[in-house]
């Protein structure tokens, strides 16, 4: 007997050897994954020089997220194109996991930037700035909605763009339509984020390049009527007028203030000098 002893790893041995604990040795023989080559008749468990293979299965498998129970059904039909099927598949979930991992850290990096740059933003009154053409993945939203609505409507756009991948900006922006801006009706008519370039199958906005009345609003959005009715009176007062859409982008919102007092809001509005006649051209693609 004590030969045969010799020949294998007592669990304390074994679980050192491969770098485990002795409870996990025990977990795995409770539930069929791995269990010793011998028991004695006083219950003291030996694991065979072999078996180490088999755990390494199992410690390269975990890693590649298998489940406990996918292991044990390998290991129990264990065989080369099994091994090549499952191996393929734990490395498309990794290849899957690590865009979700660059896209976050994109997401991250983004929204890091955005808030410096929004704590050192001043707060002055209306500037006139030139734009580039940028892109908005959209949801529309109707003047009835309300916040539940648009609650429930947010909720499904993350979770879809999440399970498309879709690669977007952090800030999220809301777009007023140039009708609803001019007769004061400021609930906004869509939301979104903006992205690189237009995708296939999405609804899409642009904001078209061109002159925009630019305005920090500084509070809640139920209070950004005021700060639309201050931007409408300078737009008139530098000889301009409402040329197309209004965009108004979130600096700094509830992921960084508890207190919407303290939201920072960044307004564009489209505008062109008052006697030009020029026609708009449409911003939904």
């Amino acid at each position: 007997m004590a030969g045969h002893h010799a020949q294998h790893f007592t669990t304390s041995e074994f679980a050192k050897v491969c770098g485990v604990t002795k409870h996990t040795l025990f977990h795995y023989d409770e539930i069929g994954l791995l269990k010793p080559e011998y028991t004695n008749d006083k219950g003291y468990r030996y694991y065979g020089v072999q078996q180490t293979y088999v755990l390494d299965v199992i410690h390269v498998l975990k890693k590649a997220g298998s489940s406990l129970q996918e292991i044990k059904s390998f290991i129990q039909n264990q065989n080369t194109p099994l091994l090549i099927e499952l191996f393929e598949q734990k490395l498309k979930a990794l290849e899957l996991e690590q865009q979700r991992i660059k896209r976050m850290q994109k997401l991250l990096s983004g929204a890091i930037e955005m808030t410096k740059q929004a704590t050192d933003a001043k707060h002055e009154g209306l500037n006139i700035e030139q734009c580039e053409l940028e892109y908005f993945i959209a949801v529309q939203l109707e003047q009835g909605d309300g916040d539940k609505e648009f609650s429930r409507k947010f909720t499904e756009y993350r979770s879809h763009c999440d399970e498309k991948m879709i690669d977007y900006e952090f800030p999220v922006w809301t777009i007023l339509r140039q009708e609803h801006f001019e007769a004061g009706e400021y609930y906004p008519d869509y939301f979104g984020n903006q992205i690189k370039a237009p995708i296939s199958g999405q609804t899409i906005l642009m904001k078209p390049k061109g002159m925009y009345a630019v305005m920090n609003h500084r509070g809640s959005y139920e209070s950004m009527p005021e700060t639309y009715s201050i931007m409408k009176e300078d737009i008139e007062r530098e000889g301009l007028r409402v040329c197309g859409h209004v965009y108004a982008l979130d600096l700094l919102s509830y992921f960084a203030e508890s207190n919407p007092d303290e939201y920072l809001i960044k307004i564009y509005v489209e505008v062109c000098k008052a006697d030009n006649t020029s026609k708009k051209q449409n911003d939904l693609i």
